[in-house]
């Protein structure tokens, strides 16, 4: 049971023992900690310092404002998921809880099981990764980050950086992911449905089964594209929106 891909998590504890001992839980399971706050003027400062993944959050909190009031701006302004942490389950706590729609709800204490499962599944609703995407998606194809994707392996989630992804081929149903560090992954996936999760200003189809990174892109001839080592070929259909694309003629 171990995460792969560097998803980073900011604790929100004013507890220091207990922040610590999640952030152990944290780090044995694979996850990068971004920071520990106490309150929620330090882990505003935090979250524009730190731009984690998913905040870990206690509802009770030191100063004015408690974790419902942090999660209300979470939610609003950083669009990343959040997760409550709380040794109170009455109706009251649980109501105002909910007023601000969390993506878990863990009871302390918890196990690491249930710390891992909470954090997968909260990463998987808000990235979608199977879902048909719609115009509002392709423009900002992933709502936890707008500089990655989630991609499944097995039954985690992986993190892919835009500016890793160097070229995508299609084999059917089926799509290779080629990376930088020589990294490569295999998802089940339509090239269409995909590129429908990307941002059209950073990846361009150039034939019916291969799609570039344009800024990876190191040299252009009419019949493929260089990329590193590797020779990708452009389809003929695909050339006209590749010269309007590129700005270039050939």
């Amino acid at each position: 049971m171990e995460a792969l891909g560097d998803i980073r998590i900011l604790i929100v504890e004013d507890e220091l023992i207990i922040a610590e001992d999640i952030r152990t839980k944290l780090v044995s399971l694979g996850y990068i900690v971004t920071g520990m706050a106490m309150s929620a003027d330090e882990a505003e400062y935090l979250l524009q310092a730190d731009k984690p993944d998913l905040v870990m959050l206690d509802i009770m909190l030191q100063g004015k404002r408690d974790g419902i009031d942090l999660a209300r701006i979470i939610r609003e302004q950083y669009k990343i998921p959040f997760i409550f942490l709380t040794s109170y389950g009455d109706r009251e706590t649980v109501e105002r809880a909910k007023s601000v729609l969390p993506d878990g709800y863990l009871l302390k204490p918890f196990t690491d099981k249930d710390l891992f499962a909470a954090i997968e599944i909260a990463i998987f609703r808000k990235c979608r990764v199977n879902e048909p995407a719609d115009d509002r998606l392709r423009e900002s194809p992933n709502e936890v980050l707008n500089d990655c994707i989630f991609i499944k392996k097995d039954y985690l989630l992986v993190k892919i950086k835009f500016n890793e992804l160097l070229w995508i081929k299609s084999d059917g149903n089926y799509l290779e992911l080629f990376c930088t560090g020589g990294k490569k992954h295999l998802i089940r996936s339509t090239l269409k449905d995909f590129l429908n999760k990307l941002p059209s200003s950073l990846f361009l189809q150039i034939h019916k089964s291969y799609a570039v990174n344009i800024n990876h892109i190191e040299a252009i001839e009419y019949s493929h594209m260089i990329i590193g080592n590797n020779s990708i070929p452009v389809g003929r259909l695909f050339i006209e929106n590749i010269k309007e694309t590129l700005h270039i003629d050939f």
